[in-house]
């Protein structure tokens, strides 16, 4: 797919070289499984690139979802993040599946990286190094095998 008929698709309007040199960057690494950084300025089309790098991916048939960690509190985002058994916290009345289980063998697109809580990174580290989680409220360690693009418009 050439650069013009990726940036009609995604609605990327521009033509400078910093520009075409992050799409071709987005196409090199879309193909291969690994987790991706995307810094920039807020407004740049961060989440853009998310969706470009899944399209062109072999996850392009699976689930995508955006998540800002930057919007949600803490306690939230670990639930939304790995999901919670029945009980785990005051009115947690039923058993929730989290994105890293729902989203198996997609993309999770996390914006806004550097507000996650520097406790949650040490859980997320651990489902980027060994795709691992534990829901919260359980001990019960489980699997899964999603790919994972960050953003953040922090050094």
């Amino acid at each position: 797919m050439n650069l013009q008929t990726i940036k009609q698709r995604f609605g990327i309007i521009g033509n400078s070289a910093s520009l075409n040199h992050a799409l071709k960057t987005a196409i090199q690494i879309a193909p291969t499984d690994l987790s991706v950084l995307i810094e920039g300025a807020s407004g740049v089309g961060k989440e853009s690139f998310s969706k470009i790098i899944h399209s062109l991916s072999n996850r392009k048939h699976q689930k995508f979802i955006a998540i800002n960690c930057g919007a949600l509190p803490e306690s939230t985002l670990y639930s939304e993040l790995f999901g919670h058994t029945k009980n785990a916290f005051t009115g947690a009345i039923a058993e929730r599946k989290g994105y890293f289980e729902t989203v198996d063998g997609g993309t999770i697109f996390l914006d806004e990286i550097g507000e996650m809580p520097p406790r949650l990174q040490q859980y997320l580290l651990r489902v980027l190094e060994q795709g691992e989680f534990v829901k919260m409220g359980s001990n019960i360690v489980e699997t899964t095998n999603v790919r994972v693009i960050a953003a953040t418009n922090v050094n």
